[in-house]
Parts: structure tokens; C-alpha cells; sequence
């Protein structure tokens, strides 16, 4: 299928998106890779930087309407579009993956399909359960039971949540594991299962515990913190406050800037000595939530400056402000996070390079291309390394 015709993706060179603090450049060996959510934000990311790496890619998702795929492709160069293969399925049924497993062996799988929003899992636990906790089991078992060799690694994408309430100053990969609520308690389902079936039947997985991860292409404006915030200042008819919700005021939460959820994945993957481990995922700071949407509007509106200096002026007058909602039935909210990722520092040498606020303002100018330049194709940051 050939590639919509679009705007060509404006690539931000890595310089532009780095700090330069000292991390390995990861390499993805041939072969081809299997990523599982692959049309989602962190996903789509990722398969654009392995099809950079000249390998080939088959992304299984559940979701595959013509704007996901064509929005993925946008951002490949044309030259790459035929190592790209994209199956419409569900992890939640073992049938769906069948099609997929076809292109095995695989060098890496990458899974990252899941509910990720807190109040969709509130509001439909079956479906958060089915493919948080159930769809991990349905793709480990097939990849075991699969007719070609198991892949060098399977990397599933967890999350900070597991661990509930944070005791101390931090979350190690020895804290207790307390996630309660549905998504917490689904995702940690599926973190534990990671680790049965290495520990059971031999499938090399890592389990990657991340946090919050901002970037560049996130679609998700009606639940995440950063593009709600960016959908409402650069709202077409004139820029909204972004919201703070009452009971966030005391959070606390670590960041990290997609392109190094990118970098963590694929070391994860390249590196024999995390197989079968567990890891946390440092993100590059940890900031309270009037902090976060502070460093957002300032960002917003020192871009904006060299554009539309009276809406800058107005983005900066705006501020953000505090609205009290509803509790979602069957939301818990942790208070404090914060991971310590040693661990996976002394075994693989990653560190997040990108500080937040560089990182925000290259998402900053994403956000605004895509919102007020309906001529603009998706702005990617450090696609090719």
C-alpha cells in the first residue's frame, strides 16, 4: 500500500532534542522486529527509529484506521515504507496474533499494546484487564509456542504504577509492589507474567518500568498531562489555560522525553544481561504538577513569541488554572513517584539525555504545527540518530 501523500516531516536533528549527557547509542541488529501498540505514541516512535536503522518492522495494533497508519508512514522515508508491515489486531485474542508471528523469526519484540489511560481502565476494568494482564500472557505463549526460534529479547513496557504509593524517597526494584488500582493493578499483572514466563519456560524478557513520557506526536489531549495542556493554549479559536485539577496540586511525578524511552527500549533489547531482569527507567526530573504546567505555558509562549507575539502575550496572561472534577469512579491517585534507576544504568549505561524543559519546547513546536498549520506533517524529534 503506498503512503498517503502528505507534508513532509520536519526531522529535528538530535542535537536539537539532547543534552548531551553520556549514553550509548543504541544499534538494532538485521533482521525484523515485532512491536506490538506499534500506531500509539511511544510505539510509533519507536518503529520510525528501527526502520531508520534500516531493519524491518511488522507493528501489530488493534487500532489501525487509515489516519494512525498513514500518520505513522508520514514520518518514514519513502525508501523505508517497504520494511514496514502493519497488521490490524487485538493481543486480547490469541487468533489476531497468529498473522502477525507469521513474519517470525524475529530479532526483538516490543510490547507495548495496552490500556494506557488510567480512567478508560476506571471505566472498563474486562478491557483494561484483558489486555494489560491477559494479552501479555497471549503473546508470551504464542512467541513460545511459535513454530521459529524465540527472539533475542521480548521488552514489555511497564509502568511506575506498579508500586502504588511510594514509601521513602524513591521506588528501587526491591520496593513492594502496591499497585491497586485497575490499571495499576493490570499492568502489574502483566509485569509479573513477564517475569513467570522467562522464569517458567525460557521466553528472555525484560520488563521495563516506565514513567511519565512526554514528546513530539502524542494524540492523546483529552487524558495526558502535556498534550491536554498543548491542545487548549494552541486551541485554533484563541488560546484556554490548561487545567490543573484540585487533587493534582500535590503531585509529584518523574518525566522522560520520548526519544529516551526509545533508547531505553532498544538497549533493553541489545543487551544479553537484561534478560530476564526487571528495571526501572529513570526519568530526566521529577516535578510536582503546578510545576510541569508552569514550565508549559512559558514554553508555549516564548515560542510563540517569534510568531504571533499578541498571542504569546495572551498564552503568558492566561496562565493555567484549577478546576475541581468529579472523581472518576475506580480512579486511585498516587501522590508521590519517583523511580531510582540504578539498576539499569549499571548494566546497560542509559541515561536520559534529554532535559525537560529542551524536550518541551521541541514538543511545544509539534504541538503547534499540528494545531494552528493544517498544512504541517507530524514534527519528529531524533528520529534518526
Amino acid at each position: 500500500m503506498k503512503p498517503v501523500p502528505e507534508a513532509s516531516p520536519q526531522i529535528i536533528g538530535a542535537a536539537e532534542a539532547r543534552t548531551g549527557t553520556e549514553c550509548p547509542e543504541p544499534r538494532a541488529e538485521g533482521g525484523r522486529y515485532l512491536v506490538t501498540g506499534g500506531l500509539g505514541f511511544v510505539g510509533s516512535h519507536l518503529v520510525r527509529h528501527l526502520l531508520a536503522l534500516g531493519v524491518q518492522v511488522t507493528v501489530l495494533d488493534s487500532d489501525r484506521t487509515s489516519t494512525r497508519a498513514d500518520r505513522l508512514r508520514a514520518g518514514v522515508p519513502a525508501g523505508s515504507v517497504a520494511r514496514l508491515r502493519i497488521v490490524a489486531g487485538d493481543v486480547r485474542r490469541p487468533e489476531d496474533l497468529h498473522d502477525a508471528l507469521a513474519d517470525g523469526p524475529f530479532r526483538a519484540v516490543f510490547h507495548l499494546a495496552a490500556y494506557s489511560v488510567i480512567e478508560r481502565a476506571a471505566q472498563d476494568p474486562t478491557g483494561a484487564i484483558a489486555t494489560n494482564a491477559i494479552g501479555t500472557v497471549n503473546l508470551l505463549d504464542a512467541l513460545r509456542r511459535a513454530p521459529s526460534a524465540l527472539p533475542d529479547a521480548v521488552v514489555i513496557a511497564s509502568t511506575d504504577k506498579v508500586y502504588g504509593e511510594m514509601e521513602g524517597s524513591r521506588y528501587t526494584e526491591q520496593s513492594a509492589l502496591r499497585g491497586i488500582g485497575i490499571y495499576d493493578a493490570a499492568k502489574l499483572a502483566g509485569d509479573v507474567m513477564g517475569q513467570a514466563f522467562h522464569q517458567s519456560f525460557g521466553v528472555p524478557t525484560v520488563v521495563l518500568r516506565l514513567c511519565n513520557v512526554f514528546g513530539p506526536d502524542d494524540r492523546n489531549s483529552r487524558y495526558r498531562l502535556v498534550p491536554r495542556s498543548m491542545s487548549l493554549i494552541f486551541d485554533p479559536a484563541g488560546p484556554l489555560p490548561p487545567e490543573l485539577y484540585f487533587e493534582s496540586i500535590g503531585h509529584w511525578r518523574d518525566y522522560i522525553y520520548v526519544d529516551d524511552v526509545v533508547t531505553a527500549l532498544l538497549l533493553a533489547a541489545g543487551h544479553p544481561a537484561c534478560r530476564g531482569e526487571v528495571f526501572n527507567v529513570a526519568g530526566c526530573v521529577n516535578l510536582s504538577t503546578p510545576e510541569v504546567l508552569r514550565r508549559v505555558v512559558e514554553a508555549a509562549a516564548e515560542y510563540e513569541r517569534r510568531l504571533d507575539p499578541e498571542r504569546a502575550e495572551r498564552i503568558m496572561a492566561n496562565g493555567f488554572r484549577v478546576v475541581v472534577r468529579g472523581q472518576t469512579p475506580g480512579v486511585t491517585t498516587i501522590s508521590r513517584q519517583h523511580l531510582d534507576g540504578t539498576k539499569f544504568a549499571q548494566t546497560t549505561s542509559f541515561r536520559a539525555r534529554t532535559d525537560f524543559d529542551h524536550g518541551l519546547r521541541v514538543t511545544v513546536r509539534a504541538a503547534r504545527a499540528g494545531y494552528l498549520d493544517p498544512t504541517a506533517g507530524p514534527v519528529l524529534a531524533g528520529t534518526t540518530r
